[in-house]
């Protein structure tokens, strides 16, 4: 089910050509603050640092609705959330962070243990409280979806709803499953187990050619991976795509993909792979377990692609079970591959501002029983 009527392939493209030419992330000022952090380097104790985390600040020259916290995924930046920024920041107030070891975001050090959605988690609420911000519906995309759910399940005080684009709630009421397990059962993650079994070559890989890698990764529903770079188990496989250059990022402007180039220039790929390591998975299954509330509460808009390579997602909701454990949620389809905030933005934004309209109105309805300010709630 979709909002809107589909615009015709070669119009669609050139909207959304038009719109990137005019974000420069580069007008934006990037926050820097220190948060707290763990440091499990040593592998028995676990020592306390801090390190720093960057983002981007949008105000509205008038009081906000709420607070959107705009969470990233791999490989992203803040900047993903270019057409979100743009289309929010007149009635919203914005947080756009880069995730820890992305871009100018620091990080403890040990990418096998020090990459937990603990550790995630603890970094947005830093990122809240600077900004000083009480509560804030989180907005995520890829593995920042799963950190945003993370987040709402482990702090509803400071999560009031969640949007999760393409990953669905991960649920921890299972058994932990290895992702080597997970490609035998969907040979196109099989990348991932690659990058989890051989993190120091996937990062050489990856951080070869920066430009290339991003290119290969950043594809459109028109112009999908070669299967065999999805499916490989010895490499990162680049040969798939021929000895031709990758063509530039079709839902990017320049300005946008030399930015991404720029950032990624500074730390390199390597402690972004952190989602992919088990070490990481295993710790988080763990705790969440150890937890064991897995419901989460709160609205949940789930934004699922039908034409990622990745995965049939709406199909891989129902496998995973999410719904069990989301008694409020929203499920919207769009036609895209990974990255339906970028591909396809009118239509993202539309099914979110819908979301964010019906949590407000309910909020509204309450407040004129108990009193609440709806800025207090959102």
């Amino acid at each position: 089910m979709r909002f809107g009527v589909l615009l015709p392939t070669a119009f669609h493209a050139a909207a959304v050509a038009a719109a990137a030419s005019s974000f420069d992330p580069r007008a934006y000022t990037e926050r820097n603050i220190l948060c707290s952090a763990v440091d499990r380097s040593d592998g028995e104790s676990e020592k306390e640092v801090q390190i720093r985390i960057s983002y981007t600040e949008s105000r509205p020259s008038k009081p906000p609705k709420a607070a959107l916290l705009m969470v990233h995924g791999w490989p992203g930046l803040w900047s993903v959330w270019a057409r979100q920024i743009e289309h929010f920041a007149d009635d919203y107030h914005i947080l756009a962070p880069n995730t820890r070891g992305f871009g100018k975001s620091g990080h403890p050090g040990d990418v096998y243990s020090s990459g937990t959605y603990v550790d995630f988690v603890s970094d947005l609420m830093c990122v809240l409280d600077s900004a000083g911000v009480e509560k804030a519906v989180c907005v995520g995309h890829d593995w920042g979806s799963q950190i945003c759910h993370e987040a709402a399940r482990q702090r509803p005080d400071r999560i009031s709803a969640v949007v999760g684009a393409v990953v669905p709630y991960l649920p921890a009421a299972g058994s932990f499953v290895p992702t080597k397990y997970l490609a035998k059962m969907a040979p196109k993650l099989a990348y991932q187990a690659y990058i989890a079994d051989n993190h120091e070559e996937a990062t050489r890989e990856l951080d070869a050619d920066l430009r290339k890698s991003l290119r290969s990764v950043f594809r459109s529903a028109d112009n999908p991976p070669p299967l065999e770079y999805l499916a490989s188990t010895s490499n990162l496989n680049f040969e798939a795509f021929g000895d031709s250059e990758p063509e530039p990022i079709v839902f990017m402007s320049k300005e946008e993909e030399d930015y991404l180039v720029e950032q990624y220039s500074f730390q390199g790929f390597g402690k972004t792979l952190q989602f992919y390591l088990d070490q990481n998975r295993r710790r988080s299954h763990e705790f969440a377990a150890s937890q064991g509330n897995f419901t989460i509460p709160c609205p949940v808009l789930a934004i699922l692609p039908t034409k990622d390579s990745v995965a049939y997602w709406p199909h891989a909701m129902k496998l995973i079970g999410s719904e069990k454990f989301l008694p409020n949620l929203v499920v919207r389809e769009t036609p895209t591959a990974h990255n339906p905030q970028l591909e396809r933005p009118e239509e993202f934004n539309q099914m979110v501002e819908e979301f964010l309209n019906n949590i407000l109105e309910q909020t509204e309805a309450q407040t004129s029983e108990d009193g609440t300010s709806v800025r207090e709630e959102l």
